[in-house]
């Protein structure tokens, strides 16, 4: 029997080995591959100056559209879904006038590559203002959403922290959809939900980093990030007539105790 709401794994990867079906989205980061990293196999995206607009081939690849660099993989889940995947902050991300960092979990939703939604839930240290300039004086370490109707002119929105929240640790990012919206969870708390007309299906999941072309007199341009345990998952929604038959079921189950009970007495 399917229990109401049950999730039912599409894939689920633990990067002990990189999955060929991960292929390159838009360009391609210095790394993307399985390494060891606090005790196990995880995830490593590299990002650095070889990838920067300056030194990306001209003029195809030069616009700001592809320093968003990772990979994609096919989902194929048809109806409501889940992504969840886990990501390691580092407290050399806790800077605010170091290397600028993002990366993202990505989720193309519906079911042809020319239609959807996008759900994008990630971290970055960059300014919500002037998210290019490492030297803007309102940068901050946060988590963030992005939201195309959002009246930030960035179109992100900030997600904070935690109050439990630590560095140095590993951290949960999901997004799920309910059938109307999409919400965001961070560490299995719901930080944010977005209304979504097209956010049945899950086509593709995506792990992106950002190359922020940053080059100032310490030659930052150069950061990894370490993701693990991408989950893809089909909910299942609990039907109207499941429900009424569980409400009947438990009914003559109280019923039946009590003629139990007056034979007994």
């Amino acid at each position: 029997m399917l229990l109401p709401g049950a999730a039912h794994a599409q894939f689920a990867d633990t990067f002990d080995t990189l999955n060929p079906a991960w292929t390159t989205d838009r360009y391609a980061p210095a790394a993307f591959q399985t390494v060891s990293f606090d005790n196990d196999n995880r995830l490593q995206i590299t990002i650095d100056q070889t990838g920067s607009s300056a030194n990306r081939p001209a003029p195809t690849y030069t616009a700001p559209f592809f320093n968003t660099q990772g990979d994609q993989r096919p989902v194929g889940i048809v109806g409501g879904w889940s992504l969840n995947a886990q990501v390691y902050v580092s407290a050399t991300f806790d800077t605010t006038s170091g290397q600028l960092v993002q990366t993202d979990l990505w989720a193309h939703t519906d079911t042809t590559p020319s239609t959807g939604d996008y759900a994008i839930f990630g971290l970055t240290n960059a300014s919500p203002t002037d998210p290019l300039n490492p030297n803007a004086t309102d940068r901050s370490f946060h988590f963030q959403v992005f939201d195309g109707t959002a009246t930030d002119p960035t179109s992100w929105f900030d997600a904070g922290l935690p109050t439990d929240f630590s560095f140095n640790a590993w951290h949960t990012l999901g997004e799920t959809y309910n059938g109307t919206t999409v919400e965001y969870l961070l560490d299995g708390v719901m930080v944010y939900s977005d209304p979504a007309s097209d956010g049945s299906s899950l086509q593709t999941a995506f792990l992106e980093a950002y190359n922020f072309g940053q080059t100032d007199a310490n030659g930052l341009n150069s950061y990894s990030v370490y993701w693990d345990n991408a989950v893809a998952d089909a909910v299942i929604p609990e039907p109207a007539s499941f429900a009424l038959a569980l409400g009947l079921a438990a009914l003559g189950l109280v019923w039946t105790q009590r003629q139990m009970f007056r034979r007994v007495a």
